[in-house]
């Protein structure tokens, strides 16, 4: 005889709470978040690759040299964010789902961040540029 199932009770890891719906953020969340972005884990990974591409053109090797290729493009997901406000870090293609109890509750009180700087991707380009100039300025340095 099969034993009889009564009636589901909720899961409380994968269910929502009954009386609570999901949460919905504002179209134009990014003005309550805090982030900033970090670069610096993809910055060393860049170091070893320079190095390694510019040694597989040394010695002419194709198939090194689009292995390398390839590898620039994951070296991108070592692009990360970090939240101001709890202090999570997560990967910067992620930034605009990232909602913490803070930034939520800046917007239900409707209260925006006081200084409002760039967002973590244009933060990111910036961050490139200041490591670009600073190269190029090394580089002339050294020639010298």
């Amino acid at each position: 005889m099969a034993a009889r199932r009564g009636p589901r009770q909720p899961d409380p890891d994968l269910d929502w709470p009954l009386g609570s719906s999901p949460i919905r953020l504002d179209p134009y969340f990014e003005q309550y978040q805090r982030l900033v972005s970090n670069p610096f884990l993809a910055l060393a990974a860049l170091v070893p690759w320079f190095a390694a591409m510019r040694y597989a053109f040394q010695i002419k090797n194709g198939l090194s040299i689009l292995f390398l290729a390839a590898a620039l493009g994951a070296i991108g997901w070592l692009l990360q964010f970090h939240c101001r406000d709890c202090g999570a870090t997560g990967a910067l293609f992620r930034w605009r789902r990232h909602a913490c109890e803070l930034a939520l509750a800046r917007q239900r009180t409707q209260t925006h961040r006081r200084f409002r700087g760039p967002n973590p991707v244009t933060q990111t380009v910036l961050w490139g540029l200041v490591v670009l100039v600073m190269g190029f300025l090394a580089s002339i340095v050294l020639l010298l």
